[in-house]
């Protein structure tokens, strides 16, 4: 456990004492989110509780496990994967700030340059300290934490902690699904594998690529790839992103048997009533075990069903018998806010277009009221019905109820397709409606490659390779819930880059501290309380100020002013 100094806030005492030419410390803060985001890590004792489960590769504890945890997600909040930038990291991020002089202070050196001098964790170094700890101690235990190690830590024990601190909403929907990870072509990335794939960057398998066409196959090239595998936990408004298992596999290893595997340990580390409703693509059919998460685990399984399954056929079958009844189905839009307030270029011409809009919709309609005809009404986007407890996929010990969705009324369209669900008493909507949510975990796949560069490794070796990927999920996990928990839900939308510059820079503030008690003000507030300082004691503030400055300039190794 970290030593905690306490501080308690008191205004008026500071104000006093402050009159009275007494303080102990002057300190000028900025809001930033990187703070913010470490203070919320830290201070409820998440922190140290996944510190406490660590699986901690060395006998001996001589940097504190916690801090090597707020170092490894402050690179990956700062999108930084090398471990010789974490210098940076430290100097321009809010880790200072958060932790206060435990960790360290800025410094501005003789040069004008900014540094940081660190009191460090022990005795060991014959130099200056710059960060906290050495960035090659970083890198050493994330190589030497088995990679099995750390995603069991991260599926099991983290996950606990979660449920503890009630992270995870109690509709208890989550969404499986796999994804590839693609790396230089180069052997020495451990556990890696490589693939053939198409111009969508689609696997493509031995007999598909002898049927295609020269020009076809023309497309198709060799990638290196891992495939991670994942379960993400959301709510019905898509309000918040939680990572509650992942695996990193080589890439032409099947997702199926990872993901149930997946599902077993995440229900035996939290209990069985977390899960609720699982929406999985149709890679991860498995009757037996959507059966026995139905029959062991009460989890609703909500799947794509695969056009050459006797399930689909059986529907497709009844859904053409005149007395199938279909009902129209539009996909619901949730207005939600949008993430960041966009400023259009044209934004002075959007009241003139919306009058423009509305005098052309009043003309169409006199005209429809002078012809006697009525508004047409909107044509729905996809036809549905429901076939009703099947049993026709005999691996699945329990019935199914099957949804057959198309544009036009018949289930023998190109376009025609369906979706199965343990689920009973749902309407033909509810399943449609719930499997619309795993399309956000494609936006997920798209964030976490493109803005948090979870690909982008600096070592082939699978352990940081895996570490790299591990703390870059956990880091966006407790941003989410962070900004969840601050009333910025909409911003859990937008890109990692978006959000630090929407948060960034938010207040500016002087605190003063006085024997254990501080004060916070603004600057207008702190230049006033300095002009009321009775003149009696003026003299004596000026004496403490100029102590206080030449302590300073010591520590910063500067020789005072003249």
């Amino acid at each position: 456990m970290p030593e905690f100094l306490l501080f308690e806030e008191n205004r008026a005492y500071v104000i006093e004492q402050f009159h009275n030419g007494h303080f102990d410390y002057i300190e000028a803060v900025q809001e930033v989110a990187q703070r913010d985001f470490y203070r919320y890590v830290a201070c409820p004792g998440l922190l140290d509780a996944m510190a406490a489960t660590y699986p901690w590769p060395r006998k001996r504890e001589e940097v504190p496990c916690w801090l090597y945890l707020i170092a490894d997600m402050a690179m990956r909040l700062h999108g930084n994967h090398a471990f010789h930038g974490f210098p940076w990291v430290v100097r321009t991020g809010g880790l200072l700030a958060a932790f206060g002089e435990r960790l360290g202070r800025l410094r501005v050196g003789p040069q004008k340059q900014l540094g940081v001098t660190c009191p460090g964790f022990n005795k060991r170094n014959e130099y200056e300290r710059c960060t906290p700890c050495d960035p090659d101690f970083l890198r050493k235990i994330a190589r030497a934490t088995p990679p099995e190690s750390l995603q069991a830590w991260f599926n099991g024990p983290v996950q606990k902690i979660f449920r503890q601190r009630r992270f995870f909403d109690k509709a208890g929907i989550f969404i499986g699904d796999g994804s590839y990870l693609f790396v230089p072509d180069n052997d020495h990335y451990e556990g890696s594998a490589r693939m053939l794939f198409d111009d969508h960057n689609h696997p493509v398998s031995e007999q598909e690529h002898a049927r295609m066409t020269p020009a076809q196959a023309s497309q198709c090239h060799w990638r290196r790839c891992y495939k991670l595998v994942s379960l993400l936990h959301t709510n019905p408004t898509g309000e918040f992103f939680l990572y509650a298992s992942v695996a990193v596999v080589p890439g032409n290893a099947h997702e199926n048997p990872v993901f149930w595997k997946m599902l077993d340990e995440f229900v035996q580390s939290v209990g069985k009533d977390v899960v609720k409703d699982l929406i999985l693509d149709r890679g991860f059919i498995d009757g037996a075990a959507i059966g026995k998460a139905k029959r062991e685990y009460g989890i609703d399984t909500t799947i794509g069903v695969r056009s050459n399954m006797d399930a689909y056929r059986d529907a497709v079958g009844i859904a053409t018998l005149p007395e199938t009844v279909w009902q129209p189905h539009t996909r619901h839009v949730q207005s939600t806010a949008l993430p960041v307030k966009r400023h259009l270029l044209d934004a002075k011409h959007a009241e003139p277009l919306r009058q423009r809009e509305a005098a052309r919709q009043r003309t169409l309609a006199r005209k429809r009221e002078e012809n006697g005809t009525s508004a047409p009404e909107p044509t729905p986007q996809t036809w549905i019905t429901k076939i009703d407890r099947t049993t026709s996929f005999e691996a699945c010990p329990v019935p199914l109820d099957v949804v057959v969705c198309t544009s036009d009324r018949n289930p023998h369209a190109d376009d025609a397709w369906a979706i199965m669900t343990t689920a009973t008493n749902e309407t033909a909507a509810a399943p449609v409606d719930r499997y619309a949510l795993r399309v956000g975990i494609e936006e997920r796949h798209r964030h976490i490659k493109c803005f948090w560069d979870i690909a982008g490794f600096k070592s082939p070796n699978q352990a940081l390779v895996v570490n790299q990927v591990v703390f870059t999920l956990l880091t966006y996990t407790l941003l989410q819930q962070h900004l969840l928990r601050r009333g910025r839900k909409a911003l859990n939308k937008a890109t990692r880059p978006r959000q630090i510059e929407e948060l960034a820079p938010v207040d500016e503030h002087i605190l003063v501290f006085t024997d254990q008690y501080y004060a916070q003000f603004t600057t207008y507030a702190y230049t006033r309380m300095v002009l009321n300082v009775p003149e009696a004691t003026r003299g004596k503030l000026r004496a403490r100020l100029n102590q206080r400055q030449r302590e300073f300039m010591r520590e910063m190794d500067q020789a005072p002013p003249s």
